[in-house]
């Protein structure tokens, strides 16, 4: 399993990170925030090879991108249908965006395919999870030859994470926040670097990423790793835009 690290950071785009998007194995994209399309070009990616789009939840910075992804497949000819899931209301969002962005009809000649989801799906090697944030949001698994990878979205510490990341190759947490801004976090529906760290540990997966760097962090990053590695003794990352892990 490829995973691609489209964009890291987190609410907004900065010199270095764009806001979150996962691609794994050059098919599937977990959220597309702000930034993600031009990573995407930097890339190298053929969006005529993505076949779905699983959005955590409709915050700005997991869906800024996703008129601007849907105008160029359609400007570049895609004839093939994309498959766009998330919470519920992910269709009326979708065609809502385009709509208020004065999207030509004659534009828009890409079908999609949308399956609102409510979290405890479990469809074609993705399983859904129901996290604990404002708007809903929802947490994924996906196996793929072997290979599983969990990535929770925002979420507060969410015990029911441990379950659906269980024995995960990677898990690529919310970690928003250092252990001693857990008011803001708890407030704001992130987690904290310990807390990425109890899920990983609890659920024994064998690497953790810690996910959604805000720009007021940026100079933490050691802390936040040390924060976390005070919970799970396995390998933890910060990655950054455009790297890439093989699971």
């Amino acid at each position: 399993m490829k995973v691609t690290f489209v964009g890291s950071g987190g609410y907004i785009v900065t010199a270095d990170r764009s806001c979150p998007s996962i691609l794994v194995d050059g098919e599937l994209l977990l959220d597309c925030g702000f930034g993600a399309l031009k990573n995407l070009r930097t890339l190298n990616v053929s969006l005529k090879d993505l076949k779905k789009l699983l959005l955590t939840h409709h915050h700005a910075d997991h869906v800024g991108d996703l008129v601007g992804l849907l105008w160029a497949m359609a400007m570049e000819g895609r004839d093939k249908p994309l498959e766009v899931w998330g919470p519920e209301g992910t269709d009326r969002l979708t065609m809502d965006l385009l709509e208020y962005m004065n999207t030509p009809p004659e534009y828009t000649v890409i079908k999609i395919n949308f399956r609102n989801l409510a979290g405890g799906e479990t469809l074609n090697g993705v399983k859904v999870l129901k996290a604990i944030h404002k708007p809903v949001n929802l947490a994924y698994r996906i196996e793929r030859n072997g290979k599983s990878l969990c990535y929770s979205g925002d979420t507060s510490y969410c015990e029911q994470l441990i379950s659906l990341a269980s024995k995960c190759n990677l898990l690529i947490h919310d970690a928003v926040f250092l252990d001693e801004q857990r008011e803001i976090a708890v407030l704001t529906n992130h987690s904290t670097a310990g807390e990425a760290g109890r899920v990983a540990r609890a659920a024994g997966v064998e690497k953790l990423v810690l996910f959604h760097i805000l720009p007021f962090n940026r100079a933490f990053e050691a802390e936040l790793l040390k924060q976390a590695k005070r919970e799970f003794d396995g390998e933890i990352l910060i990655v950054k835009d455009l790297e890439v892990l093989e699971v």
